[in-house]
């Protein structure tokens, strides 16, 4: 159940598990370097973590940019904003946090110059938070996706069933049709773990359109 009653679809995290997000073991399987490193950041970008659940990312991400820039680390759940509020509270971290509803964050467009969205894709699957993303992002703005990826491990004990997760080539796929100029980024970091990394990069209003159109095209 969500946090008003409602039945939880079975693609949405479950804050009763947030634990998870911070157990040690994650540090074997996603740590956060290589994908802190992935957004090239040069200390003035602003930075969304788009479900930032516990605000382990945004974190990292803040001590990255440095006293520059701006992290605002948004969730549509309630439980995760408070413990990701107390979490960077007790952190000291200047990050902004933001609750969100139908995947529409209160920032005007092309605010961010990077989005980070980690294990969120599947949740979102035929809803509008690539839309909202790239109304987000600058023209050449950078988004990276690193989620579970289906078919490498349908054995382990962590993360969402293989079923509900996208392949490789369907996150690709997601983010092209969303008009996103894609790069893939396999993240080996450890076999059977999440591994799938997709960064797709906003095109300048000067290809935009030829993007979209070719994504249109290709579906």
């Amino acid at each position: 159940m969500s946090e008003h009653g409602e039945r939880r679809p079975e693609r949405k995290f479950d804050p009763a598990r947030a634990d998870q997000l911070d157990a040690p073991e994650r540090d074997s399987y996603l740590p956060d370097a290589p994908l802190v490193e992935l957004l090239e950041l040069r200390g003035e970008e602003t930075v969304v973590d788009y479900g930032a659940g516990t605000g382990r990312l945004a974190i990292a991400v803040r001590a990255a940019l440095g006293t520059g820039g701006r992290v605002i680390a948004v969730d549509e759940s309630d439980e995760m904003v408070a413990r990701l509020s107390a979490r960077i509270a007790a952190a000291n971290a200047q990050v902004e946090t933001v609750k969100i509803a139908a995947n529409h964050v209160p920032e005007p467009d092309g605010t961010a110059d990077r989005v980070l969205a980690v294990n969120m894709l599947h949740e979102v699957h035929s809803e509008r938070a690539l839309e909202e993303i790239a109304r987000l992002l600058r023209p050449d703005g950078l988004l990276l996706v690193a989620d579970w990826e289906r078919g490498r491990d349908s054995e382990r004990a962590l993360g969402p069933p293989d079923e509900i997760i996208y392949s490789e080539d369907g996150a690709a796929a997601e983010l092209e049709q969303a008009g996103f100029e894609v790069e893939r980024h396999p993240l080996a970091l450890r076999a059977g773990r999440p591994a799938a990394g997709v960064i797709g990069r906003q095109p300048p209003p000067s290809r935009r359109g030829a993007c979209n159109q070719a994504a249109t095209a290709s579906s």
